[in-house]
């Protein structure tokens, strides 16, 4: 992965350097830990035949499984993958090797956040087994779990409810509860899923299992973090992350750290929180761990809120757009590279054609000779045949354009009615631009030039003295008119960004859309000073942006949580507007963007400023725009 921001990198690295000589202590890695033994690599390469071979592929494969190196593992499942199911294979077992390599290929694309094409690889696998074949429950397994982090439980239950439950297997009982406690956990069901993780645990064969019986006590970790017991978190998961560190399960190691990071957080120990999160998030970066790189982003912008480092803040948010769409081009990327393999797979299939064509020609020989004895019959048949097909196809064509027709007519007159809406939403908005550009300018012009004249005009008047019966009646009169034409300037510029606090006014907004909304909403500006203290047309198009995003929250997104962070950088000299929620998200690719978007992305541009979406549906909204400021 390509760092955006090397000099956020290197300030992580510098905190966690300071942080060494404490008591706590959270282990970043400079390099990828060896887990493979040297010799393993060399056998492979010297094995004489595709069953070893094979072996010594599986065996590798299976240590970086439990390791949760997600690279290594997508490597060799692929390299499996690649030889048992596009090269000639002899071996007895091979459906069974193909059935692991979409295993292995899919928890690797789990582990790094490939969800849909971790799903693909186990439907793949499910599809190409049997009942009977046990690895069919652990494929389901797997496919459960990436429905509960894409936030599918239904389909997640499904799955969990088809599994078998006995301890006929150990390995596969225990994988199975780990599954299913963290869906009661998603769930808030807390306290079945105590039950049913303190059950396991107590089992006598558990301590043949060291990876399983940390991923339980994690999930205990998880049930504590939301019943805020910080301090048992804490004194749990720091025996955790050790024990992991020690066994070399790397991947537990790091989400044992994002936990403990999450519990100082809410300790309001933020520097050690700060310490934890930062050497989590180097890790992932080490591991290309995609999906714990977001949680970790996400946590330490919201701990740099918390802290007042609103600009920490905004660079993480960056990153994480980064960090998104990387997820979404590895997929692509693999999407292509997959096409690129049943590519070289047909070319052989071509060259085992051609192998065969002598033979196909001696048996299309033997059925010519038999076929010339039916030539007069089939003959008669051919010719009758295309004429009853060209009077049905003609018939059917006939149909066909009728049907067209009136298709044609219903889209023409759609798409006549969708420009002169286009057109009436376009002339609204140059009408209300145009509206309110001719208000600004009347207001100073009624403010400055006769107001100002007339202010004068007054001025001199006192100055010449009251020596005519008609002068106080004039200079009275010339009192009403100036206070009348400095009422109508004024009432041309909305009085609320006049008499009250930018910040206050949306605060306030936000306030009152509150008190009837579920929506947790939150807003933040940094600094206040400088975000009240700009121009008042920016203040007002500014306001007009919020009420348009969280109108469309509101109705749309469907979000439990909307936070609006607003910041000043003085050295852009513009102002920068981010908007988040976790909401259902939408597809960018659709054309239909809605009238509340367009409205913002209008605003927008009338300034010259710039706009960026990052959605995908089920997957939230982030929205991040640059005003310069004038």
């Amino acid at each position: 992965m390509q760092i955006k921001n090397p000099i956020f990198l290197l300030f992580i690295i510098l905190c966690f350097l300071g942080y060494s000589q404490d008591d706590i202590n959270f282990k970043a890695f400079g390099h990828m830990p060896q887990v493979v033994s040297n010799h393993l690599h060399v056998n492979l390469n010297a094995a004489e035949s595709q069953q070893v071979r094979f072996q010594y592929l599986d065996t590798i494969a299976q240590i970086y499984l439990k390791s949760g190196h997600a690279d290594s593992l997508m490597h060799y499942g692929q390299l499996i993958k690649s030889e048992a199911f596009y090269k000639d294979s002899t071996f007895q077992n091979i459906k069974n090797i193909r059935l692991r390599a979409l295993y292995f290929e899919g928890v690797a694309a789990q582990k790094m956040g490939l969800f849909d094409e971790a799903i693909k690889s186990y439907i793949l696998g499910i599809e190409q087994s049997t009942s009977e074949n046990n690895i069919q429950n652990y494929l389901k397994l797997q496919l459960a779990e990436t429905y509960l982090y894409k936030g599918e439980f239904q389909k997640s239950q499904a799955l969990l409810e088809e599994l078998p439950q006995t301890k006929n297997d150990q390995d596969f009982y225990l994988r199975n509860i780990i599954v299913k406690s963290l869906y009661l956990v998603l769930n808030e069901e807390y306290d079945l899923a105590e039950v049913m993780i303190d059950n396991a645990l107590s089992e006598n064969f558990l301590s043949n299992f060291p990876k399983e019986k940390l991923q339980l006590q994690l999930n205990l970790s998880e049930i504590e973090l939301r019943q805020g017991n910080f301090n048992t978190l804490i004194n749990n998961t720091e025996s955790i992350k050790v024990a992991a560190l020690n066994e070399g399960f790397y991947d537990l190691f790091i989400e044992a750290t994002l936990k403990l990071g999450y519990a100082y957080a809410m300790l309001k120990n933020y520097d050690v929180s700060e310490m934890a999160l930062s050497t989590a998030y180097i890790n992932t970066i080490q591991w290309n761990r995609l999906e714990l790189q977001q949680k970790v982003i996400s946590a330490l912008v919201k701990l740099y809120n918390v802290k007042g480092d609103f600009k920490n803040a905004y660079s993480l948010m960056t990153q994480y757009q980064s960090v998104s769409h990387e997820i979404a081009e590895k997929q692509n990327q693999r999407l292509v590279k997959d096409l690129e393999v049943k590519y070289e797979t047909l070319k052989k299939e071509k060259e085992i054609d051609l192998l065969q064509e002598d033979q196909i020609k001696q048996e299309a020989e033997i059925k010519r000779q038999s076929t010339i004895k039916y030539a007069f019959l089939i003959g008669f048949i051919v010719i009758l045949i295309p004429v009853i097909l060209l009077l049905i196809v003609y018939y059917q064509k006939l149909q066909t354009q009728s049907l067209l027709n009136k298709q044609q007519e219903a889209i023409n007159q759609q798409e006549v009615k969708t420009l002169l809406q286009s057109q009436e939403l376009e002339l609204a908005k140059n009408a209300i631009a145009v509206q309110s550009k001719e208000r600004d300018r009347i207001a100073r012009e009624l403010h400055d030039s006769i107001g100002g004249n007339l202010a004068g005009i007054k001025l001199k008047m006192n100055s010449l003295g009251d020596h005519q019966p008609e002068f106080r009646q004039i200079l009275n009169q010339l009192d009403d008119t100036y206070n009348q034409v400095r009422e109508i300037s004024h009432s041309l510029i909305p009085k609320e960004f006049e008499t009250t606090a930018f910040t206050d006014l949306v605060k306030n907004y936000i306030q009152n859309i509150s008190e009837d909304a579920s929506v947790d909403l939150r807003f933040d500006a940094y600094p206040k000073d400088v975000v009240n203290s700009i121009a008042v047309p920016l203040q007002v198009t500014l306001f007009n942006i919020v009420k348009e995003l969280i109108t469309n929250a509101l109705k749309h997104a469907k979000a439990e949580e909307v936070n609006i962070q607003l910041t000043t950088l003085p050295e852009e000299k513009s102002i920068e507007l981010i908007y988040e929620d976790d909401g259902i998200g939408f597809d960018l690719n659709t054309n239909n963007k809605g009238i509340g978007l367009n409205n913002i992305e209008t605003r927008v541009s009338e300034f010259k400023g710039t706009i960026s979406i990052n959605t995908a549906e089920n997957r939230g909204t982030v929205i991040s725009i640059s005003l310069p400021q004038t």
